[in-house]
């Protein structure tokens, strides 16, 4: 059957806004061919899917058949790419070339094949042009007392040498203006950027200048907030004078309000190219959860002269909208195309080479599904557990255990302050959003097994316990996605008069009416998704009966690696070995773009 839009909306493969922008397209252009419509149609739905552009080559060998009952008779691939080109719609250009931001066609296509909508090419030409000016901007040797580098990098990494990679990063990071510090959970990023920004402080003692303006940020409340915790954990740790430990912030902000969201809009932004930021060190962690849009922002809105340093694990899950970011940055051709400004750290310092959740976050992470299976499976490594689903089994039976056992302390605590500290020891985690085993079916579950003990009505909106999680920015009230809260008393007519308590990034306790939480929902359990700049000490993974093409190795090693101490999966076999068999990619050409060649590792 040939492929039309009629078709693919009807296959449920594109959405009505999809098939409305490429007829509107098409009919603006004159474009007459409904091979270019259905082009226009998939470059729109694959950005909705987190691609930044449309692989063409490699989604028509993948994706040749959408549907086991309807045979699609799609066009020959080179003659769509050269009708592709031909189009009025359509600017083409070559890999390395940055695209006319005064174009005028609505979509671009690369040399490697890739389709992208105007605004997300322009993004990542833009995004790659600001990281390769900034990588070549180096601080000449003349702008560092190297004395004074030497001596700190001797006192703050006393058993370390050139070898070792947090000294290194370190040393990258004085004398570059763009580093990068990626590694998985324990690896001691923030403790090696804690050191990095003593010596950067120091650095300016050294030559008599002003205090290094410092701006410490993560894309969540929730991942603010830890970052100030772990950072101030290290310095505190460190042998550093009084003035330069008051030099560096103690607390982050999310990347909107740094960047100044103006209007309550997400998208508009008080600083940017044309407003910099008034700093000299920016610092954003946990960056895998970057999207292209908003790093684009950020990268740019950073003075040439400053240094930015983005933290994060390039193989964590990316973000939720288009690009993954961190993971094209992260991952260059070669050591000497990144000029030491790319470190990978790999030491984790959490856990032992023996402990039963590294092992099996290590195996995740390298696809290795028998290792990982082995571990799950194997009886002497108690803090990693596996309810294998089949049959019989009853998910309900297994987590009812599990959620008493592991909210006990939340349940017991008195003390507001004292009941949320708690509620962040354990956490249940899930792929999806909807059906019997997504968050709200969970959080259902969860509440009804909970609230003989909590003592409170589950239809009740806002019964007094409840954990509040956003699912939005909420810039009027200061409420991030990903905020965690706690209804301290419910409303006394059930319209009014309750409170929940947030934490600030600051660690200041607010309440806030509840009439005001619109975008709250409650997390007894959250998406794995969510779960990202977050710890606890154990979790529960819940993954869904049937295996799903959403189910990646990069979604299990988010899950596990939130853990500290214990990791408890439910998943049929066949489910899990195809999960960690599979990892996401994503369209981009992003690494092309920096790097001058796709990288598969």
């Amino acid at each position: 059957m040939k492929v039309s839009l009629e078709l693919l909306r009807s296959l449920g493969e594109i959405s009505a806004v999809d098939q409305h922008f490429a007829r509107s397209m098409v009919r603006l252009a004159g474009e007459g061919s409904p091979d270019v419509e259905v082009a226009a149609a998939m470059a729109s739905r694959q950005l909705r899917s987190g691609h930044v552009g449309w692989d063409i080559h490699r989604w028509t060998e993948t994706r040749a058949n959408l549907s086991d009952e309807v045979t699609l008779d799609w066009p020959d691939t080179g003659e769509w790419l050269h009708k592709i080109a031909s189009s009025p719609l359509v600017e083409t250009v070559s890999g390395g070339d940055s695209v006319s931001l005064q174009g005028s066609t609505p979509l671009v296509l690369d040399s490697a094949g890739r389709l992208y909508l105007r605004r997300y090419w322009e993004y990542q030409s833009r995004l790659a042009t600001a990281i390769r000016d900034r990588m070549a901007f180096r601080f000449e040797p003349e702008e560092i007392d190297s004395v004074c580098l030497e001596a700190g990098l001797s006192r703050l990494f006393p058993d370390s040498g050139p070898e070792d990679l947090q000294y290194r990063g370190a040393r990258a990071a004085i004398g570059s203006r763009f580093c990068v510090l990626s590694g998985g959970p324990g690896t001691g990023k923030t403790s090696t950027v804690g050191r990095i920004l003593v010596l950067i402080v120091e650095q300016a003692r050294a030559r008599g200048l002003e205090p290094p303006r410092i701006q410490l940020a993560a894309p969540t409340g929730k991942a603010a907030a830890h970052l100030s915790f772990s950072l101030q954990r290290t310095l505190s740790e460190l042998e550093v004078e009084d003035a330069v430990r008051n030099a560096i912030p103690s607390a982050a902000a999310t990347l909107h309000r740094s960047l100044g969201v103006m209007g309550g809009v997400g998208s508009r932004f008080r600083h940017g190219a044309d407003s910099l930021l008034p700093l000299d060190v920016m610092l954003v962690d946990e960056a895998s959860m970057v999207d292209l849009a908003m790093m684009t922002r950020l990268v740019e809105a950073v003075p040439k002269e400053a240094r930015l340093i983005l933290l994060g694990d390039r193989d964590q899950l990316a973000s939720v909208e288009a690009g993954a970011v961190l993971g094209d940055i992260a991952r260059p051709s070669s050591p000497r195309d990144s000029a030491d400004a790319i470190v990978q750290l790999t030491h984790s310092y959490r856990f032992s080479a023996e402990s039963g959740v590294g092992r099996l976050t290590r195996a995740v992470n390298a696809g290795e599904v028998e290792d990982a299976l082995g571990v799950l499976e194997d009886a002497e490594v108690p803090e990693v557990n596996w309810l294998e689903l089949g049959g019989d089994d009853h998910l309900p039976t297994h987590l009812a255990s599990l959620v008493r056992d592991g909210f006990s302390s939340f349940v017991e605590a008195s003390r507001p302050e004292a009941k949320l500290e708690a509620f962040d020891r354990f956490r249940v985690l899930t792929a999806l959003r909807h059906g019997p085993l997504g968050v709200e079916a969970l959080n259902s579950m969860i509440e009804h097994e909970l609230f003989a003990q909590m003592g409170f009505d589950p239809k009740e909106p806002f019964y007094e316990g409840r954990p509040l999680g956003m699912t939005r920015n909420d810039y009027e009230l200061e409420l991030y996605n990903g905020d965690v809260g706690l209804v301290v008393n419910s409303p006394r007519d059930g319209r009014g008069g309750g409170r929940a308590l947030f934490r600030s990034p600051e660690g200041d306790s607010r309440l806030i009416s509840t009439l005001r939480l619109e975008s709250a929902e409650t997390v007894f359990a959250m998406s794995i998704h969510k779960s990202q700049g977050s710890e606890f000490n154990e979790v529960v993974v819940v993954l869904p009966d049937e295996e799903a093409g959403l189910l990646t190795r990069e979604l299990i090693y988010t899950a596990v690696s939130r853990a500290r101490e214990k990791v408890t999966l439910l998943a049929r076999r066949e489910v899990l070995q195809a999960a960690i068999g599979r990892r996401i990619e994503r369209a981009s050409g992003l690494s092309d773009a920096l790097w001058g060649a796709k990288v598969d590792s």
